[in-house]
This record gives structure tokens, C-alpha cells and sequence, in this order.
């Protein structure tokens, strides 16, 4: 069983509305508004089971030219076009505007039902049927099957709906396997629910409980409850119509045009390249930088349209495109957009996103034609090939790529197969996530790794090496720690590098110490030891010993990583036996006295405060003790 999701389309009371009632038995006209003036101003909405076995939700798109838009936020989705014409009318403007919608938006499929057939003698119904086939020529709907029906005395209905029924069979089934995307085209609050936004499911399933966000104002909530076509359901489906109760927002912070979508897929921009084309019976030619307004999915924004190979685009011509626009939306690759003029409005063009995340290009440059061709016709080996090449020194996942073009996983991993034996690919795992980088990126970012890490050898010659954050930002900082630790670990495993925890160093670099260097670490460690309970700080070791501050650092981290040495304060280091010491007698004192105060424990040391108090807050931090008012007692 397929969902699939018919959109009327037609002029202005060419009866969609009545023929929808006769074909499901619902009204579709729900706003009282509606009723008294007998149009259709927004979406209405209605469910039929096909004979085939697949259900068909019907959207009722208005046919008013002034209630074009709210058609286009019905026409996202759709499946199937039900092109409603009048006999007694005939083709007329809204006609065509809606024809050429659906046309934009990538609709394969169409059935013509020429209404109020019972009110014109046969020989105008021929008139108009060879009318509108001149109409739907050189569109995908050419050949579509025409219907004289009437929707009053229910002629034809049924010969309509076999045709209906036999596209319907025809239609590419939704993808399931996706992430689900849900365009909001209606938002309303019911008593007791709150909250509630219907749509049409582009792909993937959405159940109850869902942790969601709604883009592009970043929003979370969570979804309370689901119906499809008035009926509860746990998990909805690509190709239904849905409504969903999203708890955690309130009815102002939702509007037509936002998309619900899982945590952390897709993200708003307000650029994205495409391909354009500017309709035939477009009334003049656009030029650059022309101000227009773009529909994409239920969103209508204004933008400018930047041609990247022309200075004007003729009626019937095509260039890529760049669109500025004013307010972010919700892109992916391969997605339909529709542009009309800003004013007078009216359709002028529309076509397909190539990219939805791109830099901003300069115009007439033969390199970003390129890539765009690509983008827009090439195969699919030609598009991974292009995608891992843009990010070369990025790892990415299937996820990763899956996400933003339209690959399945199958094809995607016969791609990343090829080009793994082809040598153009590595693949890096960490746990259970596969990576996988242009072999020319990872080599970039191996140089700069060894390049950082020998000059940190050089600068620092008793350093064991770098930590592996620290090589994150300095060398890789757009990549996240997962994909960082891809790199780090194929390194190592290719012996460039040697992680030892969470520390790196060059394969070359040893870090054994000298004579003179183990000597002057026995020096530092005598000399803690010999200052027992009140040790030497940082700065009088330095004095002391005549050690430069940097090495003596170095030699105080060998000491403390192999236990010799505990850190008290972050220039007051203790021999670790002294500690021990200590710690034995501050229990025994404790144990027999209950409490101490910070004067008791100099006395009993024998120190000054400046050694007192941050052992005390030391001894606080390891839970031996606990502060109460300026006394301690045991744990």
C-alpha cells in the first residue's frame, strides 16, 4: 500500500472543491469565511481509499489568484496533480499559472477532470478537451487521461477515479528510510491539546514521543500526539497527511513556512544555489539581482536572483542561479522551488536546489559552472566524487552524505567501494562510527599534525607530546572530536604518530631523558623531599636550583604522571611520601579530636599558613575532610 497525495489544481470556481466532495463525501471548504463568498481561500484537506488499495490524501488547493501561495503550500508533496477544468469556462489564467506550479515543483503525474461536462453540448466539450491538451503539451503531463465529469448529477465519477487509481499505481513510492521532514502548512491550538501543525510527510516515519526541532527557529518540543486524516496514530508515514501535537511550544512560536525535523538534520541558510528557469509565457526578460519572491516547501521569502553566467535570462531560458534571501529556510539537495515576480505577483520560474550550503560565488567563473553541472547532471560517482573533494580534509560519514543528495545506501556504498580500491579514499573508524576522507585532505592534515608536533619537540625537549585537544584546535578546528580522533587514530595506526592516552607525539621523537636531564630531576625531587611538610614553591625552586621555569615544569609533570609528586596548589608541589604523612596524621588527630582548626594543623606541621591552608583544601578535595565553619572533620 502506497500513501499518495493528490493536489487539485484549476481556476477559481471550477468546482475542485464540489468534485473533491464527490469523489470522498468531505467539504473541504472548513472556514465560515469560505462558505459566505463560495471560494476556497486556504488548504483543505480529504482521504479516499483507491480500488487499487492505496489511500489518497486529496489537498484542496484555493484557486484565487490572490490565494496562489497558499496553493503552493499545498502543492508541496504532492504526488499527483488533479487538474480541474471547466467545461463551461475552459482554460483559464489560474489554469495555467497552477499547471506551471506543479510542472516547477517536479510533479510527474496528472489526471484532467473537465467539470460541469453536463452543462455544454459535445461538440464545446471537444473544443475544450483538444483546449487543454494544447495546454498540457511539451509538459510532463501530456499525456495525462482527460475526464469530462459532473460532480452534480455524478457522471463520470468513476471513470475518474480508475484513472486516478491506474496513475496512482505509477507513482514512486515515498522514502522511508530517511529522516522525516514535515513542511508546516497549517498551525492552530485546541483546548486541552494545545499546540497542533499539519503537512504532508516528505519522507521518513514520525512517531508519539519524538524529540523534535522546528527549523529554522531552532526550537525543540516534543511530539504529544499524531493523527492522520482525524484518526490516532503511534507513527506516521512519507506521503501522509499528518497533524501533530507538539508539546513544549506555544501557538505564536510556530508559523506555515517552519519544517520539523529530528535533532541535529538539515540546518537553515539563507543562500543556496540552483538550477532556474524562467517560464516560456514569462511577460519579459529578469535581470540580475532582481528582487523576487521564492517558495520552497510551505516557505515563501524574498530574495534577490543572482545569475552566475548571464547578465539576463530571456522567456525559455535556464542559467545557474545563487538566491540571497531575506529570511533563512530550510534546504536539501534535489528539493523544488517556485519564483514569482515581487510585483505585480505572479509565476515567473522556478526549478531545483543543487546545493544548499554553498559559499557565496563569484559570477562568470568556468569553476563553479563546473561543479554545479556536476551537481545538477552528473552521476552519481561524479557527485561523491565532487562531495569528498569540496571536503577533503573533512571525515565524513554515509550519514554525512546520505543527509544532503539524493544517493541510497546501496549506490552510495558500490561508490565508496570504487573509490576506496581507486586509492582516492581512506576509511577511518572510531568505535563503531566509519569515516571516510579524501586521501589528498588526510594527507594535508597528517602534514600539519607533524609539522606542529615537531616544532612543540623542539621548543619543548622534555615534553612527552601534545594533547589530542590541543592538536584538535590547532590544527583541525573544524572538525569535531570523533572525527579528530579518526585522524589521530589512522596516524597512529600508521605509525606517523604515537598516542600514548591522551597524549600525542611525533613516531620520531624519543622521549627519554638525558644524563644531565635525570640528573637535574633527582635534584627537584631531593629538593622536595628535603623540604618535607613546607617545600620549596615554584618560583624558589627555580631560584634555588637554578633551573629555567619551563623545564622545571616539565620536570615537576614527570615526577607528578609518575607519582612521585602530588600538585597541592598550582605552584606547590609535595615529595608524595610527605603527603602520605601527613594524611596519617591529620586522621589520627581527627579521629581522637573530632575537629581541628586551621591553627591546630600548623601547630601540628610545624608551617605558615601559606603551606597550611592549601594542604587543608587539598585534603577537602580528596573527601578526607570536610569543611564545617573554618574547622575540618573527617568524612
Amino acid at each position: 500500500m502506497k500513501n499518495i497525495i493528490i493536489g487539485t489544481a484549476g481556476h477559481i470556481d471550477h468546482g475542485k472543491t464540489t468534485l473533491i466532495k464527490a469523489l470522498t463525501g468531505a467539504d473541504t471548504d472548513r472556514l465560515i469565511e469560505e462558505k459566505k463568498r463560495g471560494i476556497s481561500i486556504d488548504l483543505g484537506f480529504a482521504q479516499f481509499q483507491l480500488p487499487g488499495g492505496n489511500v489518497a490524501g486529496i489537498v484542496d488547493v484555493p484557486g484565487h489568484e490572490r490565494f496562489v501561495k497558499n496553493m503552493l503550500a499545498g502543492a508541496t508533496g504532492m504526488d499527483l496533480v488533479l487538474l480541474v477544468v471547466a467545461a463551461d469556462d475552459g482554460v483559464m489564467p489560474q489554469t495555467k499559472e497552477h499547471l506551471a506550479i506543479a510542472n516547477l515543483l517536479g510533479v510527474k503525474k496528472a489526471v484532467v477532470a473537465v467539470t460541469k461536462a453536463d452543462l455544454v453540448d459535445d461538440d464545446w466539450l471537444d473544443l475544450v478537451i483538444e483546449d487543454i491538451k494544447g495546454v498540457l503539451k511539451g509538459t510532463s503531463f501530456a499525456d495525462s487521461p482527460i475526464i469530462p465529469v459532473s460532480a452534480i448529477k455524478k457522471t463520470g465519477i468513476e471513470d475518474l477515479i480508475k484513472e486516478v487509481d491506474r496513475v496512482a499505481r505509477e507513482v514512486t513510492e515515498k522514502d522511508l528510510n530517511s529522516p522525516y521532514r514535515l513542511p508546516i502548512d497549517r498551525v492552530f491550538s485546541l483546548k486541552g491539546a494545545g499546540t497542533v501543525v499539519t503537512g504532508t510527510l516528505w519522507s521518513g516515519e514520525m512517531s508519539v514521543e519524538e524529540q523534535v526541532v522546528i527549523l529554522p527557529s531552532g526550537l525543540n518540543a516534543r511530539v504529544r500526539s499524531l493523527q492522520v486524516h482525524d484518526k490516532p496514530v503511534e507513527t506516521a508515514y512519507a506521503g501522509q497527511r499528518v497533524a501533530v501535537n507538539l508539546a513544549g511550544l506555544n501557538r505564536e512560536d510556530v508559523k506555515r513556512g517552519d519544517v520539523i525535523l529530528p535533532l541535529g538534520y538539515l540546518k537553515p541558510t539563507s543562500i543556496f544555489d540552483a538550477k532556474f528557469h524562467l517560464l516560456t509565457d514569462a511577460p519579459k526578460s529578469l535581470k540580475n539581482r532582481t528582487r523576487v519572491r521564492i517558495y520552497h516547501a510551505t516557505h515563501e521569502v524574498l530574495g534577490r536572483i543572482i545569475f552566475l553566467n548571464k547578465d539576463e535570462l530571456k522567456p525559455g531560458e535556464s542559467d545557474f542561479v545563487q538566491f540571497n534571501l531575506e529570511a533563512p529556510i530550510v534546504p536539501r539537495y534535489g528539493d523544488r522551488y517556485v519564483v514569482r515576480q515581487y510585483s505585480p505577483v505572479y509565476t515567473i520560474g522556478g526549478g531545483r536546489i543543487i546545493d544548499g550550503h554553498p559559499r557565496k560565488h563569484k559570477r562568470f567563473r568556468p569553476d563553479v559552472i563546473s561543479k554545479l553541472e556536476i551537481l545538477e547532471g552528473g552521476n552519481l560517482k561524479e557527485i561523491a566524487g565532487l562531495i569528498f573533494k569540496e571536503s577533503s580534509t573533512t571525515p565524513m560519514t554515509k550519514d554525512d552524505i546520505i543527509v544532503h543528495y539524493e544517493f541510497s545506501r546501496d549506490e552510495l556504498d558500490v561508490i565508496l567501494e570504487l573509490f576506496l580500491k581507486e586509492g582516492k579514499l581512506l576509511s577511518l573508524r572510531v568505535g563503531d562510527n566509519a569515516f571516510y576522507i579524501f586521501k589528498e585532505g588526510y594527507e594535508k592534515l597528517k602534514m600539519a599534525t607533524l609539522d606542529y608536533l615537531k616544532k612543540h619537540h623542539v621548543e619543548n625537549p622534555l615534553s612527552p607530546g601534545v594533547k589530542k585537544d590541543v592538536i584538535r584546535a590547532q590544527v583541525m578546528p573544524h572538525l569535531s572530536f570523533k572525527q579528530a580522533d579518526a585522524i589521530l587514530g589512522e596516524l597512529n595506526a600508521s605509525k606517523s604518530v604515537v598516542l600514548e592516552g591522551d597524549i600525542v607525539r611525533h613516531f620520531e621523537v624519543k622521549t627519554e631523558l638525558s644524563g644531565e636531564q635525570k640528573g637535574e630531576l633527582e635534584k627537584v625531587l631531593s629538593k622536595l623531599k628535603e623540604g618535607k611538610f613546607a617545600p620549596l614553591t615554584l618560583n624558589e625552586l627555580e631560584n634555588n636550583l637554578n633551573i629555567s621555569k619551563d623545564e622545571l615544569r616539565e620536570y615537576l609533570r614527570i615526577l607528578t604522571s609518575k607519582g612521585d609528586v602530588v600538585r597541592i596548589k598550582h605552584d606547590i608541589f609535595y615529595y608524595s611520601d610527605a603527603i602520605n604523612e601527613i594524611k596519617d596524621e591529620l586522621i589520627s588527630f581527627l579521629k581522637k579530636n573530632k575537629k581541628m582548626g586551621p591553627a591546630e594543623f600548623k601547630d601540628l606541621l610545624g608551617v605558615t599558613r601559606k603551606h597550611a591552608l592549601p594542604l587543608l583544601e587539598y585534603f577537602d578535595s580528596q573527601k578526607i575532610t570536610r569543611r564545617v565553619g573554618s574547622d575540618r572533620v573527617l568524612r
